[in-house]
């Protein structure tokens, strides 16, 4: 604020009229954008999809009216999933009170508005997207991007922002290679990368990349290339646009301590959500049966945004954190808590969302 020159005479004297001399101190503005990336753990709606085997999350009824439905079921390997697709009940009614939970979750961000940009993971289609949407009614995410992918189940990534877009999406299909002679077909029938073109405050164009890398119980040399698929896509984007990804990397304790994909791939092109903050963390995945906690969900920066910024954006590392204040979210041992169905008063999802604020400052 500008000095005022109303003073008593003795005290002008006095300070050598240097206060009216003296250079107004400028007024710094700071703009902020809020990130969260949230894997939702099955968020399917209750109607089959062509082509799709998403046969475990119908209701049971529909499933009575299809055999073939249910002959799908019992071809699956593995027991537990095997028991899930054929008994699983998923009514409307499971749907509705799934979507209420994922709203609460959601909506501890700024007062029930949610983040800027929002970053789903295990997601069917654009109908469910819609109806999560309507429960975030302050939110007023104009844009809402699911690009059908390759996932055998129907799973996909979403992107859903207050900011506009600035060009199409993309889909990504990462060019997996098999190794160490792997004759698997794993390698054409997992998720892609989506790439979301977002407008930020002031003109800045950045590309949000979500990604749901494969699970582990595909083979580990997979994420390791989607790792490194990243570098390449960011580095064949134009040198003003600013890159983001963030999602569920998949990467176990016991995967990154081997391998180190996320301290020797990730960390040499990226700054890593939890290697520059998120000092309090444990991870945002529990593995009960090792008493295992692991960093699956990641947000990725350009490593000049902890330094001298990007353009003048910067990430600022005190503000990521995992964001389970919501009473659906964490379960009695204090590690996510899953849906299950809705018959507990607690259960959501099996992870819990990663937040993180950029901003740009200026005169």
């Amino acid at each position: 604020m500008k000095p005022s020159c109303l003073r008593p005479l003795s005290l002008l004297v006095a300070l050598g009229l240097a206060g009216c001399m003296s250079t107004p101190t400028p007024i710094v503005t700071e703009q902020r954008v809020s990130l969260l990336t949230y894997n939702v753990e099955n968020l399917f709606d209750t109607v089959h999809d062509q082509g799709k085997d998403d046969f475990a999350y119908l209701p049971l009824s529909e499933k009575k009216a299809h055999p073939e439905y249910l002959a799908t079921c019992a071809k699956i390997s593995v027991p537990a999933w095997r028991d899930e697709c054929e008994k699983t009940d998923w009514t409307d009614a499971k749907l509705s009170e799934k979507l209420t939970r994922l709203a609460d979750v959601i909506g501890q961000i700024d007062n029930g508005r949610g983040p800027d940009i929002l970053l789903l993971d295990e997601v069917e289609n654009r109908h469910v997207i819609e109806m999560l949407n309507t429960r975030l009614p302050k939110a007023d995410y104009q844009t809402r991007v699911l690009l059908e992918g390759f996932d055998e189940r129907g799973i996909d990534t979403a992107v859903l922002s207050r900011l506009p877009q600035w060009d199409k999406p993309i889909l990504h299909k990462v060019p997996y290679q098999n190794e160490n002679g792997d004759s698997s077909d794993k390698t054409g029938k997992t998720r892609g990368i989506l790439e979301v073109r977002l407008l930020l405050p002031g003109g800045q164009k950045a590309s949000i990349f979500a990604v749901h890398l494969p699970s582990g119980g595909g083979p580990g040399y997979l994420r390791r290339q989607a790792a490194e698929y990243l570098a390449v896509l960011k580095a064949e984007l134009p040198s003003d646009v600013l890159p983001i990804v963030g999602g569920d990397f998949n990467i176990n304790a016991g995967e990154e301590k081997e391998h180190g994909y996320i301290a020797n791939i990730l960390a040499s092109d990226w700054s890593v959500s939890h290697l520059i903050g998120c000092a309090d963390c444990k991870g945002s995945y529990y593995y009960h049966q090792l008493r295992q906690w692991s960093f699956f969900d990641i947000l990725l920066f350009p490593q000049e945004m902890t330094d001298g910024g990007f353009n003048g954006w910067k990430v600022d590392p005190a503000s990521i954190h995992l964001a389970k204040q919501s009473r659906y979210q964490v379960n009695k041992w204090g590690s996510p808590a899953r849906f299950e169905d809705g018959k507990f008063a607690e259960g959501v999802s099996d992870h819990w969302p990663l937040y993180a604020e950029i901003h740009l400052s200026h005169p």
